[in-house]
This record gives C-alpha cells, structure tokens and sequence, in this order.
C-alpha cells in the first residue's frame, strides 16, 4: 500500500463492503483503504435503530478501534450521507470527502417496497440462489434490484439465510430518506468531491443550493453514462476520479477552537 490518510469506503442501503472490491483493489496501491460494511448491512451488527448520526458515531469506533486519526471518507448513496454526516460531526478526523450520487436532501421512498418484497420469501423452500430469484420476480420486475438484494443472502447450516436486517432497515426507513436537519446548521470547511451520474435524478440542480451552503470548498463532477451505481457503471472512470481526488493536497486541519461543528 502507498502512503497518505487511509480512504474508508461506504456502501448504500441494501449494499456490503463486498461491492467495493474492484474500485478498493486499484486504490489500494495509493494508500490503506477499508471498506466498511455499515450496520445493519453485511457482517456488522444488526440494531433496530439506524440513522447517519448513529452510523457515524459507528464509524468513528471504528476508526479509533483501528488507530486513524484522520482518513478521506467516501461513501455512495446512504454511505455518502453517512460520510458527510461524519464529516460534518468530526472535521478534525476528515481529511477529504467523496460524495457518490447523493446529496443532503430528503428523497422520496422507493426502498420500503423492495424490504416488504425480500422478507416475502419462502426461505425454507428455496433450494439455490436462483430459485430465491424467481420467488423474488413476483414483486421485483427488475433483475438488476433482484441481484442487489440477493447479494444479501448466504448459506448457513445447509439454507439460505439473510445477513441484512431487514426488520431494523424498514423500520428506520424515515431517518434513511433525508439528511439530518442538526447536522446542517453551520458550513464545513472539508474539501468536498459530489460525483453524480450522468443518467441518475439524485443529484439535481435543485440540491447545489444546499450542497454548496453546507461544504462550500465542494465541486460537483458528473460521471458521463452512470446511473446511480456509479461503482458498478462506470468502474474504470470512478476509480481515476478518486485517484485525482487522493492526490489532490487536501486542506490543513483547523484548530479544534476554529473548526465547525
């Protein structure tokens, strides 16, 4: 690995750490990168109660657990929410953030649905991750969100079990759909990267408003031919990007008295 803050990357809602492996493999010769599985996701923990402040006190044990005392955040989706509201807690431990097709906003639920379809599957009958997916068919049309929420799934003694906490997701789902309004009372003076994709509704011109008043040292980049899945759209272009944005010199850290929040 190179040197330089270590980069801690964040999935989005119904994702794992297991999705960042061909953007955090290349990345990997620049510097220390982990990429985190967040509550309620992957192989963390499971808790009923989930929000960005939360999952940014989550982050923050994890980064003194592992010793970093300051690391480049970058997060796609509910993980860049989740990286801007750490960022904005503790200015002091963020040397730079990458927000991926997100912005502080709140959006409408499209994701309640998908958490009612996955937890009507007849686990107990389904022999193979494919016979999961045809159960999955009758509520999901789109193969692409099947294998996203499929993904969640893994054999355990002999059957097909969720890792993700479906429950504890669907139930946290209205702190999920916008950005706290505590955390955007003062501006931060991180230096901000937003990436948007050229063919995504996330990023509008309606948010520049608020991205700018909350990191007004941010730019706003749009990935040509992406869809919200940046990562898995545009993977070659994603990982140039955020190779500029590590070796970009970042801004120096403020005196604690001097920083925001």
């Amino acid at each position: 690995a190179g040197t330089g803050a270590p980069l801690v990357l964040l999935h989005g809602l119904f994702g794992s750490a297991a999705q960042w492996h061909h953007i955090a493999a290349p990345l990997s010769a620049r510097t220390r990168v982990l990429a985190v599985d967040l509550r309620n996701h992957g192989l963390s923990p499971h808790a009923d109660a989930m929000d960005y402040e939360s999952m940014a006190e989550d982050l923050r044990e994890l980064l003194d657990a592992q010793g970093i005392a300051r690391a480049r955040i970058a997060g796609h989706s509910m993980g860049g929410n989740v990286a801007m509201a750490f960022a904005l807690r503790y200015p002091g431990r963020t040397e730079a953030l990458a927000v991926l097709d997100i912005a502080p906003a709140r959006y409408h639920d499209h994701f309640s649905a998908l958490v009612c379809a996955a937890l009507r599957l007849d686990l107990g009958t389904a022999r193979s991750r494919e016979e999961a997916d045809r159960q999955l068919e009758r509520f999901v049309p789109s193969a692409r969100l099947r294998a996203m929420l499929l993904q969640n799934l893994a054999w355990r003694d002999g059957r097909l079990a969720w890792r993700i906490h479906w429950l504890g997701i669907g139930g946290s789902m209205p702190q999920l759909l916008g950005f706290p309004a505590g955390l955007q009372r003062a501006p931060s003076a991180i230096d901000a990267l937003f990436v948007r994709g050229g063919a995504s509704d996330y990023v509008l011109p309606r948010h520049e408003d608020t991205i700018q008043r909350l990191f007004p040292h941010s730019r706003i980049v749009e990935l040509p031919d992406a869809g919200h899945w940046l990562h898995a759209d545009q993977p070659t272009a994603l990982v140039q990007l955020l190779g500029e944005w590590m070796a970009a010199p970042a801004a120096a850290e403020l005196p604690t008295c001097l920083s925001p929040g």
